[in-house]
């Protein structure tokens, strides 16, 4: 099964916190305010993670008015 992966390019992060409203499995509000993928690394000022299905994480990308959440299967971005 192909994975996909979740980007937060966190310096357009607003805080809002909707992400961690809809997607609290692996959304949360960091201490500095912003959000914060859960089990996520670094690339550069980017967190990402891979996941077995995107779930409610695509619902966090949709929600996101900085759209700075960014689903990506195959290498390609699909949200």
């Amino acid at each position: 099964m192909e994975k996909v992966k979740g980007v937060l390019e966190r310096p357009s992060c607003i805080s809002c916190g909707n992400c961690a409203e809809v997607c609290p499995e692996f959304w949360e509000m960091a201490e500095d305010g912003f959000s914060h993928l859960k089990g996520s690394g670094k690339e550069g000022e980017n967190e990402e993670r891979e996941f077995d299905e995107a779930g409610c994480n695509m619902q966090a990308a949709e929600e996101c008015p900085a759209t700075c959440i960014h689903i990506e299967k195959g290498g390609k971005r699909i949200l």
